[in-house]
């Protein structure tokens, strides 16, 4: 079953690099056409070959009745790398992860394709090692046994048959359910590492990385399909049997394990494949999470979200899903979660999609999805299927055909299951911590749903300097706000800081290093190429970014902190001055501290429903001081300005502020105001136009967000940088 489909990579003859090595390593077919193998496998074709400016050789074995086993060669193009060396850089001996590399193939379009796995594997999970080697001195396929010893989602460690020298590229198969898990990318001591499989949507984040991946992943659940349903392969002897119906036999594949047979699989994924591709993770993972609600009838907290980004991995995700139950166990609910599923998302495309999908391939869809939900035991699934797919018609568009939801359709259980959480939204926890004896910030991002379930993301409790915090977080940020974001919702960034970084500028942050285009802040205005990349954006202009305390709430809310955010909440706002004086004084320069609880007082003072305003930063000083005092009475939002500035532009800063406030009218509504201010304060011209000044920060500090107590698991430990 997998011979067929490996690959040996080498330097092409015919006056190509002949100097080289003409062996490089391994690679597999994964759709037609395309070849997945490790970049360091690519890399020792030099950068030519990297930047695919200069091919390679790829040979695979074709089965025949008359010959048997007889070789074909195809050119070989690199057409996506991660990592990918620069212009400059010489091939490197160790390649970070994900080491991964899609190449295409010229006359391998018949070549059959081993089966992706959906999901990632368990622990013990038995494996086997495939590939090319020249190690024994004959070149040849090798293949080894073993298990998973241990996973996360950069890395796996291989345990048993140890990947012999050449077998970089190969395939790792899970033997319990015939499908590949991991690319072998070489050995340590005593264990062999791969690459997972699911780390292809890591390469959906390369500017060009996008649209090839999803092609490919595409034509890969397509093949699979035309095998399922070739006639021609129902013969008793096939010379290349599809991996569907060899992976029926399979032991994975038994109803005890899973209710989702092998054909329903690739019936489901063939569909799935041409839908059009989610927006993001957050799209899958939220679809993902509100049908396990429904089916289990409870929603679990802290939950280890993956880095879902394709529709099929999203039904994966529900491979094997059971109900709750006490000491384990429970009732295998996965067929009813991926069915209701594949409707949720059928009815996405067609309200929010259908300008972009066909309209026959659209009602093949919901008509087989019907036909599933039909004949299925549980009526409540086949009910709230029915209420899903209502009004859906292929030949209307959105606007023209009403929406019916499932509680005007059905009622009772049906209707709890196909009903959608109407304010569910997912945003991000940016977490600094103290700073440690060496000067080191700990920090953690994480996720929360509904302003109460909190999931970790990932974390460092080693830390990094003060100035060092955007670079370490940058990554870690940009993949839990691609969680976050699903529908028109995008994430929120609630950072809570030790007090003396309450001017770190995190609303200018980019989850780009450098921008895309390479001229000025957002690229050559000029191009017509031009490549648009909201992640070079400043966060502050797109998002809602806020601070908050980090030493507060790892204490139980205070009342003052409890009365004045529901002061705050119903409105309307009104601004104070955070110093207590007037407003007219500003913020002299070298404004010293007044002693001990010097602003307590006239902050206490204060309504319920005031803003303090401050105009200059609060990390030391006079601002330090009075902002402690500020949440010692218990005051959950706070206006300042975190730049340096001349004190001549105070009023207009406290004017500015107050105009902010009233246009808020409470704390929900602060949110767009802000946005747009940062929007107008980014143009020189227009703020100058206007009267705009500053770098305005805000402190939105809600008690009880999330829960107090609420602790989340520690995300994975990272696996090392270099393999």
């Amino acid at each position: 079953m997998v011979r067929p489909s490996l690959a040996r990579i080498g330097a092409p003859g015919d006056g190509y690099a002949t100097d080289r090595d003409p062996y490089w390593g391994s690679g597999f077919f994964i759709a037609p056409g395309w070849l997945l193998t490790c970049a360091h496998v690519v890399g020792k074709g030099g950068a030519e070959v990297c930047r695919g400016e200069s091919a390679m050789s790829v040979t695979w074995l074709e089965r025949t009745f008359a010959d048997g086993w007889t070789e074909r060669t195809g050119t070989g193009t690199a057409r996506l790398l991660a990592p990918r060396p620069e212009a400059a850089q010489a091939v490197r001996d160790r390649w970070s992860f994900p080491d991964l590399a899609l190449v295409q193939v010229t006359g391998a379009d018949d070549v059959p394709c081993l089966w992706l796995a959906d999901r990632e594997a368990g622990p013990r999970t038995p494996v086997g090692l495939y590939g090319w080697s020249v190690q024994t001195g004959e070149l040849g396929i090798r293949h080894g046994d073993g298990e998973l010893a241990g996973a996360d989602a950069r890395a796996l460690l291989l345990t048993g048959s140890l990947p012999v020298g050449g077998l970089s590229g190969g395939p790792v198969l899970d033997l319990r359910h015939g499908s590949v898990i991991g690319v072998i990318k070489g050995r340590r001591t005593e264990d062999g590492v791969a690459v997972p499989v699911t780390a292809l949507s890591e390469l959906l984040d390369l500017r060009d990385g996008g649209r090839t991946v999803r092609e490919v992943l595409r034509a890969h659940d397509l093949h699979h399909l035309r095998r399922l349903e070739d006639a021609s392969l129902s013969s008793p002897f096939p010379a290349h049997p599809d991996w569907t119906s060899f992976q029926a036999e399979l032991p994975g594949h038994a109803p005890s394990v899973t209710g989702i047979g092998a054909e329903l699989r690739t019936r489901l994924y063939g569909h799935l494949a041409h839908l059009p591709p989610p927006a993001g993770a957050g799209e899958v993972v939220h679809l993902v999470e509100d049908v396990k609600e429904q089916v289990r009838g409870e929603r679990l907290l802290s939950l280890v979200l993956r880095n879902a980004r394709t529709w099929r991995e999203g039904a994966g995700l529900l491979s094997g899903l059971r109900t709750l139950q006490p000491g384990g166990g429970g009732t295998l609910v996965d067929l009813d979660a991926v069915l209701l599923y594949a409707a949720k998302v059928a009815r996405r495309t067609a309200w929010e999609r259908a300008d972009e999908m066909d309209p026959a391939r659209l009602g093949a869809f919901t008509s087989w999805i019907a036909g599933q939900a039909a004949g299925h035991r549980h009526w409540a699934v086949g009910e709230a299927i029915r209420a899903l797919l209502e009004g859906i018609d292929s030949r209307q568009s959105p606007s023209a055909a009403p929406c019916v939801g499932a509680e005007e359709s059905t009622g009772g259980e049906a209707a709890e299951w196909s009903a959608v959480p109407p304010d569910a939204r997912t945003d991000v926890l940016v977490k600094v911590g103290a700073p440690m004896y060496d000067g080191r910030y700990p920090w953690s991002v994480q996720l929360i749903y509904d302003g109460q379930d909190v999931t970790p993301v990932a974390a460092d409790d080693r830390g990094v300097p003060a100035d060092e915090l955007v670079r370490a977080l940058r990554e870690p940020l940009a993949r839990a706000l691609s969680q976050g974001d699903h529908g028109e919702h995008l994430a929120a960034i609630e950072v809570f800081l030790p007090r003396r970084l309450f001017d770190l500028p995190v609303d200018e942050w980019q989850l780009l290093s450098e921008p895309p285009g390479g001229e000025g802040p957002m690229g050559d205005e000029d191009a017509e190429d031009e490549f648009v990349d909201e992640r070079a954006m400043p966060l502050g202009m797109r998002r809602t970014v806020v601070v908050r305390d980090v030493r507060r709430t790892a204490l139980a809310p205070s009342p003052e902190w409890r009365r004045r955010w529901s002061g705050v909440r119903k409105g309307p706002l009104t601004g104070e001055t955070l110093h207590g004086r007037p407003a007219a004084e500003g913020h002299p320069p070298g404004a010293r501290p007044g002693g001990r609880f010097a602003y307590y007082g006239a902050l206490t003072g204060m309504a319920d429903g005031c803003v303090p305003v401050y105009c200059g930063p609060v990390g030391s000083g006079e601002g330090l001081a009075a902002m402690n005092d500020a949440l010692r009475a218990g005051h959950s939002v706070v206006l300042w300005r975190r730049d340096r500035h001349d004190h001549e532009e105070c009023g207009a800063f406290h004017r500015q502020a107050a105009d902010l406030l009233k246009a808020a009218r409470h704390a929900g509504g602060l949110h767009g105001p802000v946005r747009d201010l940062r929007i107008r304060l980014a143009d020189a011209d227009t703020a100058r136009g206007h009267g705009l000044c500053g770098k305005v920060a805000v402190l939105f500090d809600p008690p009880d967000r999330p829960p107090f107590g609420a602790e989340a698991m520690r995300p994975p430990p990272q696996a090392a940088p270099d393999g």
